[in-house]
């Protein structure tokens, strides 16, 4: 019955060659759409399966009253439609609505606003150089800005925005939240030659994190920060300019029943001189009250609580820095520097003197561009007394060899301090690629890695690799495949892993994630006819994690296919997706879930 009304209805449409405008009034709008009727099918391990005839797609209301400059709008609505992978039949099928219009655009006092709400859509979990975990949830978003830009007169703005999202992880029972909001507002005026800021910006977060991540039920964290702050610069003779900066930001987070509160003040102030075209002076200071807070800040930042610092009180930190450049030539830049750091922390008074010089240098080499740069400093700490020498080099080239388009690049440091005299951090990275095309033919291979970690500290090192190559013979047949695996610590937060750059030691071991893994994928894609194209692609990831004990192996595979024929204004279509995750702390069996599709779609402009 359902089928039986729906096909003749489908093809009437399909069928109706419908291409106008329309205005009423004062008001000028336009409506297209997409529509594709078609049959369906999805199968779960978990779930069961079922198929139905279904209609899906997409139209698109926009317009204007009295003019775009003074009210215009832009509407969206889709149904069962695919918004994370718009390329395949979706695992999920997502439906929804996106809506945005603008005020005054043309005035002195632009506004905005913006929303959108959907339904079943797929999303991701992310792992720092591995391929995501899938999800799929609900999520909404609104948000609203709005300014003043008077001549001769203080500018304003202010904009407000509100999200959250619910979602489950396939292959698992678990469930994840994430809420949030913002509130930003800034001013500048420019007087007698003082140009003068200020801003305040406030904004919180919520998240349910899943137990296969966490390695607990009901993992909970909230964060709520404020700042606001002053700013002030004037010109300076000599081509120069000074500014002051005075800040001020709070924090109010919770993880499992653990708080952490807080303030931070920061003040700095730079100067700088330009007196010749070679040569050139600055000079800057910063004072921090509270370099546990900054640490605190990363975190946040990074999507973390601040209760993953172990914060002391009565923490400071003062650095003062002078630098002097010289250029003698137009691809040679030289400087020197001498920096002061001072910091009170975990009751112990530290300080570090650096005393360095860079230099950069760029020039054509045997047909290709080479540019690269070098510092070096004698650092000395006190009161341990330590003496080290520190250095920091990259480079990269791109050439042109026998018909190669070739690029690389590499850096390397080593016993460079991070926000904490303290540490010293080191690292490396390198990466590469070449291109290459015979008439129709095509071939591209890359690739890059790196590792970073703190240098007196075992077990702190984060390290990754990729690689890749495609090779294609015109639009007849292309393909490429990747390979990445990384491993390492990282942040525990409700969308995702996070690497930051905070000195392991100073964080909360129970929000301090062990992981490591690697995933492959592969893909080919075809247009052998006019109007024909065809493509698959296949992805493989495997993954480990380790968060207070609790350990997890995670595998996830994933194969979609696409085959898609165009008749003049109509497209017959069929697709098929299926995925496979399972995560051995999650206590349940690995889900399959696959979904095929087979239908036509046609795009009308109705007016």
């Amino acid at each position: 019955m359902r089928v039986a009304w729906v096909v003749p209805a489908v093809c009437l449409l399909l069928a109706w060659p419908a291409d106008a405008q329309i205005k009423t009034g004062e008001v000028s709008s336009s409506l297209n759409a997409l529509i594709a009727p078609g049959f369906t099918a999805d199968y779960s391990n978990m779930g069961g399966s079922d198929h139905t005839w279904t209609i899906g797609g997409v139209a698109n209301y926009s317009g204007s009253f009295y003019s775009p400059k003074f009210l215009s709008f832009d509407s969206s609505f889709f149904l069962n439609q695919s918004r994370a992978n718009s390329d395949y039949q979706s695992i999920s099928s997502a439906s929804g609505v996106t809506a945005s219009a603008s005020i005054f655009g043309g005035s002195h006092f632009p506004g905005s606003i913006s929303y959108s709400k959907t339904y079943d859509s797929e999303g991701s979990y992310a792992v720092p150089g591995l391929a995501n975990y899938v999800t799929h949830g609900n999520s909404d978003g609104f948000g609203i800005n709005w300014s003043e830009n008077l001549p001769d007169a203080p500018s304003f703005s202010v904009g407000f925005q509100k999200g959250s999202s619910q979602y489950s992880v396939y292959g698992t029972n678990d469930q994840g939240t994430n809420s949030f909001h913002s509130l930003s507002m800034h001013s500048w005026y420019q007087w007698a030659g003082f140009g003068r800021g200020a801003y305040y910006a406030s904004g919180g977060s919520k998240s349910l994190i899943p137990e296969v991540i966490s390695g607990a039920s009901d993992t909970e964290s909230t964060n709520g920060n404020s700042n606001y702050g002053f700013n002030i610069s004037h010109r300076l003779p000599f081509h120069g300019a000074a500014s002051g900066s005075i800040a001020h930001s709070t924090w109010d987070s919770n993880y499992q029943g653990s708080t952490s509160t807080g303030s931070l003040d920061l003040y700095s102030a730079t100067a700088s001189l330009h007196p010749f075209n070679q040569v050139s002076f600055s000079t800057s200071a910063s004072y921090s009250d509270n370099l546990a807070g900054q640490l605190i800040e990363q975190v946040i930042a990074a999507g973390g609580t601040a209760t993953a610092v172990n914060a002391s009180a009565g923490t400071s930190s003062l650095d003062l820095m002078s630098e002097v450049t010289y250029a003698p030539r137009k691809d040679l830049d030289t400087s020197a520097y001498f920096e002061r750091r001072s910091q009170a922390y975990d009751g112990t008074n530290y300080a570090s003197d650096a005393l360095g010089a860079t230099v950069s240098y760029s020039r054509p080499v045997l047909n290709g561009n080479f540019n690269a740069s070098l510092n070096m400093a004698e650092n000395s700490t006190e009161p341990s007394s330590d003496d080290s020498l520190s250095f920091s080099t990259t480079e990269n080239y791109t050439t042109e060899i026998k018909g190669w388009k070739v690029a690389g690049s590499f850096g390397y440091s080593q016993n460079v301090e991070t926000l904490l005299v303290t540490y010293l951090n080191s690292f490396y990275r390198y990466s590469g690629n070449a291109h290459r095309r015979w008439g129709l033919f095509s071939v591209s291979v890359g690739g890059g890695g790196g590792r970073t970690a703190l240098t007196s500290q075992a077990g702190t090192a984060n390290s990754s690799e990729s690689f890749s190559a495609g090779a294609g013979f015109s639009k007849y047949l292309t393909a490429s495949g990747s390979y990445s695996k990384s491993s390492g610590e990282a942040l525990l937060t409700g969308s995702g892993l996070v690497t930051v750059t905070v000195p392991p030691p100073t964080l909360d071991s129970s929000l301090v994630s062990l992981f490591g893994g690697n995933s492959y994928s592969m893909s080919l894609a075809s247009s052998p006819l006019k109007g024909l194209t065809m493509s698959a692609s296949y992805g493989k990831a495997n993954s480990n994690t380790n968060l207070s004990g609790v350990a997890s192996l995670n595998a996830s595979t994933e194969f979609n296919a696409l085959v898609q024929y165009q008749v003049r204004k109509l497209w017959i279509q069929s697709g098929y997706s299926r995925l496979g995750q399972s995560f051995s702390g999650s206590g349940t069996g690995p889900e399959v879930v696959s979904s095929f599709y087979i239908g036509v779609s046609r795009w009308f402009n109705f007016f």
